[in-house]
């Protein structure tokens, strides 16, 4: 009986048969959202995608037009890695109607197919977006952008930092100076070029072969001169490595090279610590993302015209206004819309301080000095004149150069407002006030600011917050999505394009399960 229930429970049975029923369709309850992935794939053109696979030799397992609706699908339900997708492949029936009898692909075929998605990525939402446009969903005049620092699938302690690696190559070069008693200007590239030739002449003796190893062995002076220079090579070599894997950053992770180390809103070590991730960049527009990108800049400022710059050629007349918060403000950003005749709706980054009563009596700030366009000059609250002396130029991070203009006044002393006006000076009698500042960036600060503070621009301030925040809500909170799940800039972008198709593809179904046809945009209460 025991060896009965044994072998009855050991059959190996690879199909389950469900109770026959006299309609032979196969067919199960759906919200809609299977059907519209595919109406909105097959009304893309996939041309590229198509193409880039071979019409001779073996066809894909999968027809690709069937896998990125698959993708899609999967993102929308918060279905991301690979395995999780061929499980729902093989046992969810919305998954089946997809691939519409072709065989479940397997967790290696999707990864391929992910990586194979990576240059098409981007045109693949630019079509996504042509579609929602077409319906009257989406509408390019004005576009909300904003970001969000998401964490890498990299260690958090693979850090490598640009001022220790010059710290110690400084110190290495140093050492290797006082070994061969070289001269003090001595450059890295010589040092490198003498340990190979101390290198090649320890080798050309042929004392190598006869080197020990092992404990309780003694070296010989020529092998310990031979490991020590070897170490100093291979150290200089790794320095090298780093700077240039670096660039103009200052730190990235050994085990996501592409990832720099920021800091996360989302500090679930409660230590404020520093951890890899990228800068992601959202465009949206009628509560649909329009464009994304991914950045190594911790900083949005420098994002903005890198963004664009993929953005304006693929929507190149359809695009007006630019809609952002005071983190993108600068003097390259508002230089860059006005050449290409953009609308800055950006919030000046002094917009809230300047509402407060300290800070318009403030006699320090030039704001509340009085100009003489007449003589050029500022008057202070003693009286004094601040002349303008001299210009000069400043290169921003970014390789912008900008002309700063100084006004000096050299009647300082012993001023009665001296302590207010010169409150962040570290003398105690400081004998001149300077204010210098950007007269170009003043009026582009200024046209920005009336545009936000008009009727539209009211209207498109609480677009933005509403827009450009809830898409990260969606991101973060609704598809769980708080990390990265591959390597590399190209593959995480080609992730957060997947998820922007995801949100698009909820958001649609939500507004016409709702009848909701036209775009949506939120204007403020009356």
């Amino acid at each position: 009986m025991n060896n009965y229930i044994k072998n009855k429970l050991t059959l190996n049975r690879r199909v389950l048969q469900l109770k026959m029923n006299i309609n032979v369709d196969i067919s199960f309850q759906d919200d809609g959202k299977v059907d519209l992935v595919r109406n909105l794939v097959e009304r893309m053109d996939l041309t590229n995608l198509v193409n880039s696979y071979a019409n001779n030799g073996r066809k894909p397992a999968i027809n690709p037009i069937t896998m990125l609706e698959i993708f899609i699908y999967a993102f929308s339900e918060g279905i991301y890695s690979s395995r999780a997708i061929e499980k729902a492949c093989r046992f969810d029936l919305r998954f089946h109607y997809l691939l519409d009898g072709q065989k479940a692909p397997d967790h290696s075929t999707i990864s391929r197919f992910h990586k194979r998605l990576e240059p098409f990525i981007q045109d693949i939402l630019a079509e996504n977006t042509k579609v929602l446009m077409d319906e009257g969903h989406v509408n390019l005049s004005s576009i909300y952008i904003d970001g969000t620092k998401i964490e890498a699938y990299a260690n958090k302690y693979s850090f490598v930092w640009k001022k220790a690696v010059l710290k110690n190559q400084e110190k290495l070069r140093l050492q290797v100076i006082d070994f061969f008693s070289l001269p003090e200007g001595t450059t890295l590239h010589e040092i490198q070029t003498l340990l190979n030739k101390k290198l090649q002449a320890i080798e050309k003796t042929g004392s190598v072969q006869s080197f020990v190893k092992g404990r309780g062995k003694r070296k010989s002076h020529e092998q310990r001169d031979y490991e020590r220079f070897q170490s100093w090579r291979e150290r200089l070599e790794k320095y090298d490595e780093f700077l240039q894997v670096m660039g103009t950053r200052n730190s990235f992770s050994k085990t996501d090279v592409d990832a720099t180390f920021m800091r996360m809103k989302e500090d679930h070590m409660k230590n404020g610590q520093l951890k890899p991730g990228y800068n992601i960049q959202l465009a949206s527009t009628g509560q649909f993302i329009i464009g994304a990108y991914g950045s190594h800049h911790p900083n949005d400022v420098l994002t903005l015209p890198l963004f664009l710059d993929e953005l304006y050629p693929r929507y190149k007349g359809k695009l007006d206004r630019i809609v952002c918060d005071s983190g993108y403000e600068s003097i390259e950003n508002y230089t860059y819309l006005d050449e290409r005749d953009l609308s800055s709706y950006i919030k000046p980054s002094n917009y809230e301080q300047a509402k407060k009563r300290s800070y318009q009596s403030d006699i320090s700030k030039r704001e509340n000095m009085t100009y003489l366009e007449e003589e050029d000059c500022f008057i202070c609250a003693n009286g004094k004149k601040l002349i303008r002396v001299q210009d000069r130029k400043k290169k921003r991070a970014s390789g912008f150069e900008e002309v700063l203009h100084r006004y000096e006044c050299n009647e300082c002393n012993h001023c009665p407002f001296q302590k207010q006006c010169n409150k962040y000076s570290r003398r105690e009698n400081p004998q001149t006030k300077r204010i210098e500042f950007n007269l170009a960036f003043l009026v582009y600060r200024q046209k920005s600011y009336e545009n936000i503070t008009s009727e539209d621009g009211i209207t498109e301030r609480i677009n933005r917050s509403i827009q450009a925040e809830g898409m990260f809500s969606k991101l973060k909170e609704g598809l769980n999505y708080q990390r990265f799940r591959h390597k590399g800039l190209r593959a995480i972008l080609c992730d957060i394009h997947l998820v922007a198709l995801g949100i698009n593809l909820n958001q649609l179904h939500r507004k016409l399960h709702r009848n909701q046809f036209e775009m949506i945009r939120y204007i403020s209460a009356a």
